[in-house]
């Protein structure tokens, strides 16, 4: 191949693409309207900190305004502290209606008022007037700018072209009245937020302007004026609102719990209970009132049962001592959880010290209410207090539950190290004080479930009752034998129908047969019935009753 021919071969690939039809591209025309508004809108440039900052210095100490350029700067400088930690012009009177006044001398030239107008405009929204932390001359000087920005608002136009800021300017001015953000309100609460964005751009509004900040205050307190179906569909977008600052948060999140508690059913909003926790701590801990101060006592306890829940669940599934999870202690105490005034957690060597991030997270709700058990592995344990009553579970389902009266001096001490065992110091399962240990068995003592037992004893001995309280005894789930006993009628005079298991029946057909009744259920052990008689009538009754026989001592449930 020749030296031309290699060349030609070198140059045909580009001649190719050089034939090619160029395509149309599109994107440079609405970029160059972008552009040509940006220059239309903005200012002509950022304005340097130290040009600011020089001439606030010179004004300050001889309170001259002696050319536009000082006027223009100082405009922009309004919030600007001439020295670290000093005032600024906004809180200082004199030299803040000084500024002022230097403005109004350019306002017959509208082109160079209106560079003035809009630093101003920029001050204003900068300086937060509104914060109770704002000096008493800085929110008066703060109220006089809003009110000289919406007075002098038409001095910004002329008849050739303006700036589309000065349009925007003029056809918000409300942005400088009393109540700024209730215009924009409603578009914000639907999800539109395009009219926000342009007022931000246009008009210099920062993201950490007091405007930002009010914009979704008012929407928190539009949305509790709502009905109760429009406020619910709100809540999750209102706190991701107030999520991102803890000033923003604390103020809305007041209205929203109190307008929240108001529905009907109150059902629990995960939402809800996670940010008020974590923003202000466990609601029924003394030590965090303050923070709760501002919340209706009904929305105060509202949260706090729900806390409850969430520890309920938690401790008798996460907690849990196989590590499988507890539903049926778990289903039964939540039904309990109005009547629980204070609840703490025993928590063995594994749960205190673990570094997996759920047991983090729970320990840190759990601030101010764990206690430490001397137990190694899973062992922990659940106090749970009720009027006069402090109850014990474990979070082993072998473990009994354990009953104290709180009335008088617990055999235990929360603020030491708890122990595990029966024979050790400061022990959680004590024979002193105790009035009952009933363990979670089903078929004993006359009950074909032990919640429905436990739930006897906590109602008939103490007068608490669950929500939804139903409980019925085993017995009341039989359906009475009408059928004669020979054996019964013909050596005792019985009736031929077997009544249904009650305390009081078992009392009269004891007394009648004379058998003893040896109670120990206080004690966390059974009834007895003490007899030697072997007497069909009497097998019949007490099997018919739940009652099982053990030779030489008798029969027991």
């Amino acid at each position: 191949m020749s030296g031309l021919n290699f060349l030609a071969a070198l140059l045909k690939p580009a001649i190719q693409v050089g034939a090619q039809a160029m395509t149309e591209e599109t994107n440079i025309d609405k970029l160059l309207v972008e552009m040509e508004i940006r220059s239309k809108s903005a200012p002509k440039g950022p304005i340097a900190n130290d040009y600011q900052l020089q001439v606030v210095q010179q004004f300050w100490e001889n309170q001259e305004i002696k050319s536009f350029r000082e006027a223009y700067l100082l405009s922009w400088g309004l919030c600007l502290s001439h020295r670290p930690n000093d005032p600024c012009i906004m809180e200082d009177g004199p030299r803040f209606q000084r500024v002022l006044d230097s403005v109004d001398t350019w306002i017959e030239k509208p082109s160079a008022y209106r560079r003035c107008y809009q630093g101003l405009v920029k001050s204003y929204f900068t300086y937060d007037g509104l914060s109770d932390n704002a000096p008493n001359p800085a929110k008066k000087n703060w109220r006089l700018l809003r009110e000289y920005l919406h007075e002098k608002n038409k001095f910004t136009r002329t008849d050739r072209a303006n700036p589309d800021w000065v349009e925007t300017a003029m056809r918000n001015q409300q942005l400088f009245g009393e109540r700024p953000c209730d215009t924009y309100v409603t578009h914000l609460l639907k999800g539109d937020t395009s009219v926000i964005d342009v007022l931000s751009e246009q008009l210099g509004i920062a993201k950490a302007s007091w405007f930002h900040r009010e914009l979704v205050l008012g929407q928190v307190f539009a949305a509790t004026k709502l009905g109760d179906t429009q406020f619910l569909a709100l809540i999750a977008r209102l706190l991701d609102l107030l999520a991102a600052n803890q000033v923003l948060r604390d103020r809305g999140l007041i209205p929203i719990l109190n307008r929240y508690v108001s529905v009907p059913g109150c059902h629990l909003h995960q939402g809800l209970r996670e940010i008020s926790v974590q923003s202000w701590g466990n609601p029924w801990l003394p030590s965090n009132i303050s923070q709760w101060g501002g919340v209706l006592p009904a929305a105060r306890e509202m949260v706090a049962d729900w806390l409850k829940l969430e520890f309920i669940e938690t401790f008798f599934t996460k907690l849990a001592e196989d590590g499988m999870g507890d539903k049926r202690r778990m289903n039964f105490w939540k039904r309990y959880v109005k009547a629980i005034d204070h609840i703490e957690f025993a928590l063995g060597s594994t749960a205190r010290n673990s570094r997996e991030r759920d047991l983090v997270v729970l320990r840190k709700k759990m601030t101010g209410l764990i206690c430490e058990l001397d137990a190694s592995g899973t062992n922990n344990a659940f106090i749970m207090t009720m009027g006069k009553l402090v109850l014990v579970e474990f979070s082993g389902m072998g473990n009994a539950l354990y009953g104290y009266d709180a009335q008088r001096t617990l055999p235990f001490d929360t603020s030491k190290i708890l122990g595990w065992t029966g024979s050790s110091n400061n022990s959680l399962k004590q024979q002193s004080n105790r009035i009952f240990r009933h363990r979670h068995q089903d078929g004993i003592h006359g009950w074909s479930k032990w919640e429905d037992m436990f739930e006897a004893t906590l109602s008939e001995k103490f007068g608490i009752k669950p929500e939804g309280s139903t409980f019925v005894r085993q017995s009341q789930l039989r359906t009475p034998i009408a059928t004669p006993a020979p054996s019964m009628t013909n050596s005792i005079n019985e009736p031929t129908i077997m009544p249904p298991y009650s305390r009081g029946q078992l009392n009269k057909f004891a007394s009648r047969q004379g058998l003893q009744v040896d109670d120990k259920t206080a004690q966390g052990g059974h009834l007895w019935i003490r007899t030697q008689i072997d007497a069909p009538h009497i097998t019949n009754m007490l099997t018919l009753w739940g009652f099982r026989h053990m030779a030489g001592k008798g029969w027991w449930k």
